[in-house]
């Protein structure tokens, strides 16, 4: 009888989905009888435990049996499930960092559910098998044979660019925790700025970009959202920096430096920052004074303003005329119309040309 249920699950796994996918089962990871010795067999256990699908363990603990410590991996040499050559990643401990994905949160998710979730009360979750589907999953595509969401909110059978699987939790979800807003509007190519996930950048000014970045360059998610052990497994299982970012970026107001804004930095030139070349006041702000890069920019996008500008910030408050607004005036010249760092801007102007004047007389006033 076990036999006869490895067979089942070999055949639906082999001929019943094929033709979504690029690769056979046979060419992943998981179908190749060099890597997995005993076949199917090397994870499924005949019936199995119970609630789940023949696996030995529930699904929050299995996938580390290979996926986990040194001493998980060893066992599993040892039992002659995968090949003693086989190079895999501790993926486990990224999820034991501060911030992670929340795997620990078992029994929530249904391969019936529908995501973006439509119901406000559903809890979030995020399983292994919400972003890897466990037979098809390859090195060209660690999300084949998942389902997406387009920018417009359209479920995808298979994700094509990365975002599409990011987007399934963090845009349209009717259970957006309050303190998240949607991803894909960020992002969205209509936007005034956005930060290149999506489509090329619209800005053709930006001197302090890292070669070889240039204007028509795109970034992914986990370009910023990734593990922040360069050497340990990639991708936003976990991190100790807030938000699962791959460098650290502090979102409030300090003294500014490499490490501060060790994420920023790994894609623009401190140096040109600190310059002044793409804001004559950018030394001012984040040097003298110690305002946050996001006090002005919200690294995804900003529906509203140029230059990822978003005044969506405790920190800021209505100018003395009663008004919290961004003019640009051309390149690095703009009015900006709020009260920040104790001055009232009413508005603060800068101009396109001329050097950056001292603090003193940093912003003229009108």
């Amino acid at each position: 009888m076990n036999g006869m249920c490895l067979i089942i699950i070999f055949i639906t796994a082999l001929f019943l989905p094929s033709s979504l996918y690029s690769k056979s089962f046979q060419e992943t990871p998981h179908g190749d009888k060099s890597k997995l010795l005993k076949g199917c067999g090397s994870c499924h256990k005949g019936h199995g435990a119970f609630n789940t699908p023949l696996l030995s363990e529930t699904k929050d603990v299995f996938c580390f049996r290979c996926h986990g410590n040194i001493i998980n991996r060893n066992q599993a040499r040892q039992n002659n499930e995968i090949s003693p050559d086989v190079i895999l990643s501790d993926i486990e401990s990224s999820f034991k960092k501060t911030y992670h994905h929340p795997i620990e949160k078992i029994g929530i998710h249904s391969y019936r559910e529908t995501l973006p979730e439509d119901d406000p009360s559903m809890p979030r979750h995020a399983e292994c098998v919400d972003c890897h589907h466990h037979h098809y999953a390859n090195n060209d595509n660690k999300f084949e044979g998942i389902k997406g969401v387009n920018p417009e909110g359209t479920v995808v059978p298979s994700i094509l660019s990365e975002y599409e699987l990011c987007f399934k939790c963090h845009s349209y979800s009717a259970n957006l925790p309050s303190d998240q807003t949607n991803k894909a509007d960020l992002f969205s190519a209509s936007n005034p700025s956005y930060h290149p996930v999506i489509a090329e950048g619209k800005n053709n000014f930006m001197p302090s970009l890292i070669v070889p970045l240039t204007r028509s360059s795109k970034i992914q998610c986990t370009s910023c959202h990734n593990n922040d052990d360069s050497f340990g497994a990639k991708g936003p299982h976990g991190s100790n920096y807030r938000y699962i970012l791959a460098k650290n970026f502090s979102d409030i107001n300090g003294a500014e430096g490499e490490i501060q804004y060790e994420l920023c930095y790994s894609c623009h030139v401190r140096t040109s920052i600190l310059g002044n070349e793409s804001f004559p006041f950018h030394n001012l702000h984040i040097s003298t004074i110690g305002t946050s890069c996001r006090t002005c920019h919200n690294p995804h996008g900003s529906i509203q303003y140029p230059h990822l500008i978003d005044f969506d910030n405790m920190t800021i408050s209505p100018s003395g005329s009663g008004i919290v607004d961004f003019l640009e005036m051309g390149t690095r010249a703009g009015e900006c119309y709020l009260t920040c760092h104790g001055r009232d801007h009413d508005p603060g102007v800068y101009p396109s040309t001329g050097e950056s004047p001292s603090r003193s007389n940093s912003l003229h006033y009108r």
